[in-house]
């Protein structure tokens, strides 16, 4: 931990800016020395405090940025409902994006979890329209310590009803066809796109266990994005088709 950095304080200042909707300067613009690490101390530290406020985790997520990892996770609250509208007028400066979603029913606990042990231990695999909204700002753009610091700027997921069994087949996860559009504009590819959801899955599980943590059997697990994001505005309708899965619709106002 870097010597002037106190994750207490800046995982406060992140709930913080949440709250009432106004950004902080990036961890990486003030502490340009911290690391990864000291980022998933902050992450955690504000986890916790979720926690306290009675907001428990309920699923994780692996991203990527700046080709590297991220490593985040779901409290309670940023679960929406099948028919909410994502209210904006809550968020700060949100964008949209496409992800595949893993229901287990088994726990994964590493180290030592493999891509057959994640197939081995999910229900079923769906779409889901999730939406980002970073609290952290820098002219220069976010670095990889910031959106990990910031919990990968999870905001909001609506998740899909009816999915994949891959309980015969992983492998029909790399080749899947995906329709995201906004207000009937498709989006591009992603950046950094992660080419092996279980693999990505199994990393996230032993990264955890390197924390004393798992994930647990009721969980969902993200992974994506599966296309390029887009800004999210009031009054947006957007829409998430990846194959022979339940379309997924999602509303903002």
């Amino acid at each position: 931990m870097t010597d002037k950095l106190n994750p207490a304080i800046l995982a406060s200042n992140l709930l913080r800016a949440q709250d009432y909707r106004s950004a902080i300067p990036a961890l990486s613009e003030n502490y340009p020395d911290a690391t990864a690490e000291d980022a998933y101390v902050v992450q955690v530290t504000a986890m916790a405090d979720r926690i306290s406020r009675n907001d428990p985790i309920i699923g994780a997520r692996v991203g990527v940025h700046d080709r590297r990892p991220v490593f985040s996770l779901y409290p309670r609250s940023a679960l929406m409902g099948t028919f909410e509208v994502a209210d904006l007028s809550q968020m700060i400066q949100p964008i949209v994006q496409p992800v595949l979603t893993l229901r287990l029913f088994k726990e994964l606990a590493g180290p030592g979890v493999t891509e057959e042990m994640v197939r081995e231990a999910t229900e079923t695999v769906v779409g889901a329209i999730e939406i980002i909204d970073h609290r952290m700002v820098t002219p220069d753009g976010l670095q990889h310590i910031d959106v990990v610091a910031d919990n990968g700027g999870i905001s909001k997921i609506l998740i899909g009803e009816h999915g994949l069994d891959i309980s015969h087949d992983g492998d029909q996860l790399r080749n899947l066809k995906v329709r995201f559009n906004v207000d009937g504009e498709e989006t591009g590819p992603p950046v950094g796109e992660i080419t092996s959801p279980l693999s990505a899955v199994a990393a996230l599980a032993n990264h955890l266990g390197e924390q004393g943590g798992r994930l647990e059997a009721d969980w969902f697990v993200v992974v994506g994005p599966l296309c390029a994001p887009a800004p999210l505005t009031v009054a947006a309708k957007v829409q998430l088709e990846i194959d022979d899965m339940a379309a997924v619709r999602l509303r903002a106002r």
